[in-house]
Protein backbone atom coordinates (compact mmCIF):
# COMPACT_ATOMS: atom_id res chain seq x y z
CA UNK A 1 0.00 0.00 0.00
CA UNK A 2 2.63 2.12 0.67
CA UNK A 3 4.15 1.74 -2.48
CA UNK A 4 0.78 3.47 -4.24
CA UNK A 5 0.67 5.78 -1.72
CA UNK A 6 4.31 7.88 -3.24
CA UNK A 7 3.09 7.97 -6.79
CA UNK A 8 -0.30 9.87 -5.50
CA UNK A 9 1.64 11.99 -3.43
CA UNK A 10 4.03 12.89 -6.08
CA UNK A 11 1.12 13.29 -8.83
CA UNK A 12 -0.76 15.65 -5.96
CA UNK A 13 2.10 18.10 -5.42
CA UNK A 14 2.91 18.36 -9.35
CA UNK A 15 -1.00 19.59 -9.90
CA UNK A 16 -0.48 22.01 -6.88
CA UNK A 17 2.22 22.90 -8.49
CA UNK A 18 1.09 23.56 -11.55
CA UNK A 19 -2.00 25.08 -10.18
CA UNK A 20 0.06 28.40 -9.26
CA UNK A 21 -0.16 31.00 -11.99
CA UNK A 22 2.66 32.92 -13.29
CA UNK A 23 2.56 36.45 -12.76
CA UNK A 24 4.40 38.65 -15.21
CA UNK A 25 6.98 41.14 -12.96
CA UNK A 26 7.86 44.27 -15.46
CA UNK A 27 9.74 47.64 -14.01
CA UNK A 28 7.97 50.47 -13.63
CA UNK A 29 10.91 52.68 -14.11
CA UNK A 30 13.07 52.87 -17.11
CA UNK A 31 16.48 53.70 -15.06
CA UNK A 32 16.21 49.81 -14.33
CA UNK A 33 17.42 47.73 -17.49
CA UNK A 34 17.38 44.27 -15.57
CA UNK A 35 20.89 44.36 -16.86
CA UNK A 36 23.08 46.54 -14.87
CA UNK A 37 21.63 48.33 -11.31
CA UNK A 38 21.05 51.42 -11.76
CA UNK A 39 23.66 54.28 -10.46
CA UNK A 40 22.55 55.53 -6.91
CA UNK A 41 20.45 52.16 -5.96
CA UNK A 42 23.44 50.78 -4.16
CA UNK A 43 23.83 50.45 -0.24
CA UNK A 44 25.50 53.24 1.39
CA UNK A 45 28.29 51.69 2.19
CA UNK A 46 28.85 52.09 -1.49
CA UNK A 47 27.81 55.77 -2.03
CA UNK A 48 24.03 54.55 -2.57
CA UNK A 49 20.72 55.18 -1.45
CA UNK A 50 18.99 52.48 -2.89
CA UNK A 51 15.30 51.57 -3.08
CA UNK A 52 13.15 48.75 -4.16
CA UNK A 53 12.62 49.20 -7.80
CA UNK A 54 8.65 50.24 -8.75
CA UNK A 55 6.94 47.24 -10.38
CA UNK A 56 4.47 46.50 -12.50
CA UNK A 57 2.47 43.15 -11.71
CA UNK A 58 0.01 41.11 -13.88
CA UNK A 59 -1.78 38.34 -14.13
CA UNK A 60 -2.24 38.55 -10.33
CA UNK A 61 -4.81 34.61 -9.79
CA UNK A 62 -8.22 35.53 -8.16
CA UNK A 63 -8.13 35.50 -4.27
CA UNK A 64 -4.80 37.76 -4.34
CA UNK A 65 -4.50 40.12 -0.81
CA UNK A 66 -0.76 40.74 -1.02
CA UNK A 67 2.44 40.52 -2.68
CA UNK A 68 5.20 39.34 -1.09
CA UNK A 69 8.90 40.53 -3.20
CA UNK A 70 12.21 38.79 -1.87
CA UNK A 71 15.14 40.36 -2.86
CA UNK A 72 17.87 37.81 -3.06
CA UNK A 73 21.81 38.18 -4.65
CA UNK A 74 22.21 34.84 -6.58
CA UNK A 75 24.95 32.38 -5.39
CA UNK A 76 25.74 34.28 -1.92
CA UNK A 77 24.26 33.90 1.61
CA UNK A 78 21.91 36.78 0.36
CA UNK A 79 20.58 34.16 -1.85
CA UNK A 80 16.51 33.00 -1.00
CA UNK A 81 15.37 36.29 0.03
CA UNK A 82 18.75 37.32 2.18
CA UNK A 83 18.21 41.10 1.13
CA UNK A 84 14.75 41.45 2.40
CA UNK A 85 11.23 39.82 2.28
CA UNK A 86 8.11 42.37 2.15
CA UNK A 87 4.74 42.26 1.70
CA UNK A 88 2.67 44.90 -0.45
CA UNK A 89 -1.25 45.04 -0.09
CA UNK A 90 -3.20 44.88 -3.01
CA UNK A 91 -7.27 45.51 -3.88
CA UNK A 92 -8.97 42.38 -3.91
CA UNK A 93 -10.42 40.93 -7.28
CA UNK A 94 -7.63 42.96 -9.46
CA UNK A 95 -5.18 41.51 -11.79
CA UNK A 96 -2.43 43.90 -11.98
CA UNK A 97 -1.12 46.03 -9.39
CA UNK A 98 1.68 48.86 -9.45
CA UNK A 99 3.97 48.56 -6.32
CA UNK A 100 5.79 51.82 -5.53
CA UNK A 101 9.22 51.89 -3.81
CA UNK A 102 10.20 51.27 -0.65
CA UNK A 103 13.39 52.84 1.11
CA UNK A 104 16.70 50.25 1.60
CA UNK A 105 18.32 50.53 5.07
CA UNK A 106 15.11 51.42 6.70
CA UNK A 107 12.17 49.41 9.10
CA UNK A 108 9.62 52.78 7.85
CA UNK A 109 7.86 51.39 5.21
CA UNK A 110 5.18 53.31 2.95
CA UNK A 111 1.30 52.47 3.41
CA UNK A 112 0.98 49.06 1.91
CA UNK A 113 3.51 47.88 2.90
CA UNK A 114 4.61 45.39 5.79
CA UNK A 115 7.41 43.66 7.00
CA UNK A 116 7.87 39.92 6.24
CA UNK A 117 11.64 39.64 7.56
CA UNK A 118 14.54 41.89 7.59
CA UNK A 119 17.86 41.78 5.40
CA UNK A 120 20.79 39.62 6.21
CA UNK A 121 23.37 42.02 5.38
CA UNK A 122 25.46 43.66 7.85
CA UNK A 123 24.44 46.72 7.24
CA UNK A 124 22.57 49.14 9.04
CA UNK A 125 19.58 46.97 9.89
CA UNK A 126 16.50 47.41 7.66
CA UNK A 127 13.94 45.77 5.20
CA UNK A 128 15.55 46.13 2.37
CA UNK A 129 19.18 45.71 1.75
CA UNK A 130 20.01 47.31 -1.47
CA UNK A 131 22.35 45.62 -3.67
CA UNK A 132 26.27 46.29 -1.66
CA UNK A 133 28.96 43.50 -3.03
CA UNK A 134 31.20 46.91 -4.22
CA UNK A 135 30.84 46.61 -8.07
CA UNK A 136 32.52 43.15 -8.05
CA UNK A 137 29.75 41.99 -10.93
CA UNK A 138 27.26 40.07 -8.51
CA UNK A 139 23.85 39.33 -9.89
CA UNK A 140 20.72 40.48 -8.18
CA UNK A 141 17.26 39.55 -8.21
CA UNK A 142 13.68 39.40 -7.37
CA UNK A 143 11.20 37.01 -6.73
CA UNK A 144 7.21 37.95 -6.15
CA UNK A 145 4.66 36.39 -5.08
CA UNK A 146 0.93 36.23 -5.14
CA UNK A 147 -0.79 35.83 -1.66
CA UNK A 148 -4.03 35.15 -0.47
CA UNK A 149 -3.52 37.05 2.46
CA UNK A 150 -2.37 40.50 3.43
CA UNK A 151 0.55 39.18 6.35
CA UNK A 152 3.19 37.04 5.90
CA UNK A 153 1.39 33.54 6.61
CA UNK A 154 -0.38 33.60 3.43
CA UNK A 155 -0.90 30.89 0.73
CA UNK A 156 1.15 31.54 -2.49
CA UNK A 157 -1.02 31.11 -5.34
CA UNK A 158 1.31 32.26 -8.09
CA UNK A 159 5.24 33.35 -8.75
CA UNK A 160 7.28 35.49 -10.83
CA UNK A 161 10.99 36.28 -11.37
CA UNK A 162 12.85 39.64 -12.52
CA UNK A 163 16.95 40.20 -12.91
CA UNK A 164 17.59 43.11 -11.18
CA UNK A 165 20.90 43.71 -12.46
CA UNK A 166 24.53 43.39 -11.96
CA UNK A 167 26.83 45.71 -9.63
Amino acid sequence: MQQRALPLLLLTLALSAQAQTRLTVRFANPSWNGVNIPAGQQCPKYGGAGATPSLNVFDLPPGTAALMLEFSEKGTALDNGGLGRIGYAVGKGVSSAQVPSAPGNSMVLPSGFFLIRTHLGDDKPGAYLPPCSGGKGARYFLVVRALDAANKEGKVLGEGRLELGKY
